[in-house]
């Protein structure tokens, strides 16, 4: 059969979806203010210590960035005297300002660094976007998108998408250099988890349109360095990693009791 019969169908299924999504962000909904995770990070992750990240956002400095350890009082720019955030500048701007964040990073005994980040979107659905849309604005080339198993002890692997990136910068002696890195990334949602952008706007629409209730999404973020683009071995400290970091971003019972 010739793809023009089946165009009526096609036409209708797409205007059903466009009708889906319309609804889904027209219609009242009751906005849940429980997150899926909990919003913070721990200090330690067996051989990994870590420091959480502030960033001024004053003009001149550009949004430094701090480390907590290097600070006499964590919220505070030892500069300026002016408050701390826990997001850059730039997100700052581009982003809700209901949009929360944790960052911290984590250096092991052999000076490796692992960033990792949490995102809690607020009342908007644009609080959290897919990283394909930020890291070339930051100068990321993505060379390569995959999807990993985690294996996660009581319960099935955790699906979690990398993008293999590169950065071109000059060195001291103005050497033209790249740095390979990683960015794994995966969703959270009321009792959902998808390392995909597609999946979790479906969910966000069908809570909407079925429940009429809204969700808070985390986006959860680990990153590092890669040593060459010859080898995998990179795909397996992130699996260590995330291993080690998953069970404390679980929300415990004295976590549900502080949102409630």
């Amino acid at each position: 059969m010739e793809i023009s019969a089946f165009k009526p169908y096609l036409i209708l299924m797409g205007l059903m979806i466009v009708t889906a999504f319309a609804l889904a962000f027209t219609v009242n909904v009751e906005m849940n203010d429980r997150p899926g995770v909990r919003m913070e990070l721990p200090a330690t992750l067996d051989e990994w210590i870590g420091d959480e990240l502030r960033y001024s956002h004053d003009g001149e400095v550009n949004s430094k960035q701090y480390r907590v350890s290097e600070l006499e009082l964590p919220n505070i720019d030892p500069k300026t005297g002016e408050k701390l955030h826990r997001m850059s500048f730039a997100e700052y701007e581009a982003l809700p300002h209901d949009t929360q964040f944790r960052k911290s990073i984590y250096t092991n005994d052999v000076a490796e660094r692992v960033f990792v980040s949490i995102v809690l979107s607020g009342a908007e659905r644009d609080s959290i976007h897919r990283p394909q849309r930020c890291l070339p604005g930051q100068g990321n080339s993505i060379l390569k998108t995959e999807y990993i198993e985690v294996p996660i002890e009581g319960r099935e692997p955790l699906s979690v998408c990398v993008l293999n990136t590169s950065k071109k910068y000059q060195n001291a002696e103005g050497e033209e250099q790249f740095h390979l890195g990683y960015y794994a990334y995966w969703f959270v949602g009321q009792g959902r988890e998808t390392a995909s952008h597609y999946e979790r706007m479906f969910w966000l629409a069908w809570d909407r349109i079925v429940h009429s209730v809204a969700h808070k999404w985390a986006y959860i973020a680990v990153s590092g360095k890669r040593e060459s683009d010859d080898t995998e071995d990179y795909k397996n400290k992130i699996k260590e990693f995330i291993q080690k970091l998953y069970p404390h971003l679980l929300l415990k019972d004295d976590d549900l009791a502080r949102i409630e």
